[in-house]
């Protein structure tokens, strides 16, 4: 993949941010409705709904190319790498870096 590639990637999905909070700060959000629990969740409309709330967007083309590495690997490698990432103890937690930052 070319760095255009991925520039392009990344200037889509800030486009997209940018969008949901543009819709949100006009007033705009609150005409999205979401689907109610009795009718059937269609996943297409579920995921529109979603990214026109800026909750989700696309995947960029670096996340499509890893997740195209991750298909690829064995299951025992892919449950080796998930027992290695939950076994890493980071040191200060994670919780305290985003405590220290918001301060």
């Amino acid at each position: 993949m070319t760095t255009l590639e991925q520039e392009v990637g990344e200037l889509k999905a800030r486009l997209e941010r940018l969008e949901a909070m543009v819709r949100s700060l006009a007033g705009d959000a609150h005409k999205a409705v979401l689907p109610t629990a009795s009718e059937p969740q269609n996943q297409d409309r579920l995921l529109a709904w979603l990214k026109t709330q800026g909750l989700v967007r696309d995947p960029t083309p670096e996340e499509h190319r890893m997740a195209a590495e991750w298909d690829t690997l064995s299951e025992a490698e892919k449950q080796a790498h998930v027992h290695f990432m939950r076994s890493l103890a980071l040191d200060p937690p994670l919780s305290r870096v985003l405590i220290e930052k918001r301060r």
